[in-house]
């Protein structure tokens, strides 16, 4: 029983350090992309990648 409840305390520890792990690489990744296109801004420049993010109909 008490075996049982470790492991169950452990593996709830990994899910929830995977978790805030997950949610703070988007968050590193949304303001690097950020800092990019405020970079580019400042030069003038296009996007590169704003192509990629457009949805074509049909």
């Amino acid at each position: 029983m008490q075996f049982s409840l470790i492991l169950g305390v452990v593996a709830l520890i990994f899910v929830v350090a995977t978790v805030l792990v997950l949610a703070e690489d988007r968050r590193a990744a949304r303001r690097a992309a950020r800092r990019r296109q405020v970079r580019l801004a400042d030069l003038g420049e296009v996007d590169p990648l704003a192509a990629r993010k457009l949805k074509l109909d049909g």
